[in-house]
C-alpha cells in the first residue's frame, strides 16, 4: 500500500486543526523528543518534572525540558489505536524519538508488582500493527534500549528485559496463550508497545518503552496492585530514569 493511496494522513488532520483553531504553525510545532504516557497521574508527574507548558489547543499535550533537551509530553488513552493516533500526530508535528511509559501485567511468578520491565520485542495480538506492515517480533530501537539499561544500572534500578504480549482484549487473555508466549521469552502483557513500534518502523522513528508491573497474571489467580505502594514507588523511580536518559542526550 502506497502513502498516496491513504485517504486521511496525519498532516491532513493537522492542517484541518490549524485552520479550525486559527493556529499559527509555530503553535503546533513540537520538539524532536516525545514522551507518551497513558494515565493522568503519570502525565501530571512528568509535566511537573519537565516544568511543562500546556498547549492551549490540547490539555493533554505539554512542552518542557530536562537539561538542555526539550520534550513534548502527551497523555494518550490506553490501547493501540489511540496510542498510534497520538504518535502519528506528534510525529507529524516534529517528534522523531519516542519513549512510552506505562504499566504491564506480569506473566512470570517471580516478576512482581513494582518490578520494572524493559521490553526488547513484542508479540502483536492487537488489530493496529498489521496496518503498518509485518507484525512478527516487532522491536524497539536498540540504541534507546541500551541507553535505558545503562542508566538503570548506574541508578541501581533493577530491570527485567524480555518480550511483551500486546493485546487489546484484556478480558480474553487465556492461560494457554500466556504459557505459550512465556516459553518464547515473553514476560509481561500490555496494550500498546507492538503498535507503537510498528508505526515507528513505518515512519522511520526511534522508539522504546518502559513499563512497571501493576498486576500479576503468572500465578493461580489475578493479583491486582494498581494502588500498591510498590507500584507507585517504582513508577516514580522509572519516571526519573527516563528523564535522566533524555537529559544525558541518550534519547
Amino acid at each position: 500500500m502506497s502513502e498516496s493511496d491513504i485517504i486521511v494522513r496525519p498532516e491532513h488532520f493537522l492542517r484541518y486543526l490549524r485552520e479550525a483553531r486559527a493556529l499559527r504553525p509555530a503553535e503546533t510545532r513540537l520538539p524532536p523528543i516525545g514522551v507518551l504516557v497513558f494515565g493522568t497521574g503519570d502525565f501530571r508527574a512528568f509535566h511537573r518534572i519537565i516544568k511543562g507548558q500546556l498547549k492551549g489547543w490540547n490539555r493533554w499535550l505539554s512542552v518542557g525540558a530536562t537539561g538542555r533537551k526539550s520534550i513534548a509530553l502527551a497523555r494518550s488513552p490506553i490501547g493501540a489505536p489511540a496510542a498510534t493516533i497520538t504518535m502519528e500526530e506528534m510525529a507529524a508535528l516534529g517528534c522523531r524519538t519516542f519513549l512510552s511509559f506505562g504499566a504491564c501485567g506480569s506473566l512470570l511468578p517471580d516478576l512482581r508488582i513494582g518490578d520494572v520491565v524493559l521490553p526488547t520485542f513484542a508479540v502483536s495480538d492487537e488489530g493496529t500493527s498489521r496496518h503498518y506492515g509485518k507484525t512478527d517480533r516487532l522491536r524497539p530501537d536498540a540504541g534507546l534500549v541500551r541507553a535505558i539499561a545503562v542508566a538503570a544500572t548506574k541508578g541501581f534500578i533493577p530491570i527485567r528485559s524480555g518480550g511483551t504480549w500486546t493485546t487489546d482484549a484484556v478480558y480474553r487473555e487465556s492461560r494457554t496463550r500466556a504459557r505459550d508466549l512465556v516459553r518464547h521469552g515473553v514476560v509481561a502483557v500490555e496494550m500498546e508497545a507492538a503498535a507503537l513500534w510498528a508505526v515507528a518502523r513505518h515512519r522511520h522513528l526511534r522508539t522504546a518503552s518502559l513499563l512497571v508491573v501493576s498486576d500479576e497474571l503468572g500465578g493461580k489467580e489475578w493479583n491486582a496492585g494498581f494502588d500498591d505502594p510498590r507500584f507507585l514507588a517504582a513508577k516514580r523511580r522509572a519516571r526519573r530514569l527516563l528523564v535522566e536518559v533524555i537529559s544525558r542526550g541518550a534519547a
